[in-house]
């Protein structure tokens, strides 16, 4: 079973920095009033990425699959080191050594070495490996556009389009814990499909400016990424080779 975070979330508004530090260059005195729920509007028709871009970023997106609690867990991953794939702590909750598949139909097993719950970030480490990095922006202004690329199998490159309303906190429960948290995110007006989860979403210029982790159940085009700078932060902490990933 593909695995996509659909959740009835609570998104407030970010104000100044972006709320909760994420950096933001538009005023937001200028934006309309957050709906409630969130509606970021249709999402782009295109991504404004070329063909060459895209066919570069796929080949650093991964499909990330385990079994646990009797079932497939699938999602997304990317790159963010030589051996090091990010995806969300959702897909990996209770496969502590994940199946990495790459765009040219390649497997490895990979270990996850980093795990957060709050962020709904984890880390996999694939020993050997020689990935090509995806460099990482806290930047995204009000309307950027770019693509989510959720992983799939080549030679098609097929990546959904998407668009940046706003900076947001998200009120939605910890992974592997019955809190309610805030995570601070991107508001994305875009069709977030089963198997995103953990997809990096990527503007023109080639930088990852999230972690794409939920979509809104109420039908609309409304997806939600943890920013890229929390992603930054995350792998700076560092890796543990003997994690305990928390059971499902």
């Amino acid at each position: 079973m593909r695995r996509l975070l659909l959740a009835f979330v609570i998104a407030m508004a970010g104000c100044g920095d972006g709320g909760d530090g994420a950096a933001s260059s538009a005023d937001p005195t200028e934006r309309p009033p957050l709906d409630s729920p969130p509606d970021p509007g249709n999402p782009p028709e295109a991504d404004g990425l070329t063909t060459a871009q895209r066919d570069r970023l796929a080949a650093s997106t991964m499909r990330v699959s385990g079994i646990a609690c009797g079932r497939t867990s699938e999602g997304s991953g990317f790159a963010v080191a030589d051996d090091l794939v990010a995806t969300n702590a959702h897909v990996v909750l209770g496969v502590p050594r994940p199946t990495i598949e790459t765009v040219d139909g390649a497997e490895q097993e990979g270990v996850v070495v980093a795990f957060d719950g709050v962020l709904d970030l984890a880390l996999i480490r694939v020993p050997n490996a020689q990935f090509d990095p995806l460099p990482l922006s806290g930047e995204a202004p009000d309307g950027t556009v770019g693509a989510v690329f959720g992983w799939e199998r080549g030679p098609e490159v097929d990546p959904t389009p998407f668009r940046v309303d706003r900076p947001v906190s998200v009120r939605i429960e910890e992974v592997a814990g019955t809190e309610r948290i805030s995570r601070p995110s991107w508001l994305l007006a875009a069709e977030i499909e089963a198997g995103d989860s953990g997809a990096a979403a990527i503007d023109t210029d080639g930088n990852v400016i999230g972690v794409v982790h939920s979509a809104s159940t109420l039908g609309r085009s409304v997806g939600y990424a943890v920013r890229a700078d929390r992603l930054a932060e995350f792998i700076d902490r560092g890796v543990n080779q003997n994690l305990t990933v928390p059971s499902c």
